[in-house]
């Protein structure tokens, strides 16, 4: 073997194992459609008319996989809904449960979330209620055991 070719074969197994590392020390964002986002979040938004609003959302796993059942309870209203999660993507409609009056007085509301689930945990996205022209914003952050 030719010193040229030692060289080369080096070479390329040195860009080899460098391509290994870089991609062990950053990771792609988001996570993978495997892994489980049930558990419980605190959660911090702003509705679409402004108002600031807190509380827990609670998801659990669903009837089929990468499908989750989704509780909020926040400021002024309890509200249920279904989610399902593409990739970092978590799509949801949900509505207020039937029988409590929500913060402003309606009885009901119903709407979708759209999240992207960041590489910690923490979803970030938007909120809309039905009726209304602007969408809120919506973080969730998970609760450490």
């Amino acid at each position: 073997m030719t010193v040229l070719n030692r060289t080369v074969r080096f070479a390329l197994l040195a860009v080899g194992l460098l391509v290994v590392a870089t991609a062990c020390a950053f990771p792609q964002q988001g996570t993978d459609s495997t892994e489980s986002i049930d558990g419980t979040y605190y959660v911090n938004g702003v509705d679409g008319r402004g108002i600031e609003y807190g509380g827990r959302l609670e998801i659990t796993p669903g009837d089929q996989p990468d499908h989750y059942a989704m509780q909020w309870i926040i400021t002024g209203s309890v509200q249920v809904g279904t989610g399902v999660k593409d990739g970092n993507q978590l799509e949801a409609k949900w509505s207020t449960v039937e029988g409590l009056v929500n913060r402003d007085g309606t009885d009901r509301s119903q709407g979708t979330a759209s999240y992207t689930i960041a590489s910690d945990g923490t979803l970030t996205g938007t909120r809309t209620i039905d009726g209304q022209n602007e969408p809120g914003t919506e973080e969730a952050f998970p609760v450490k055991p």
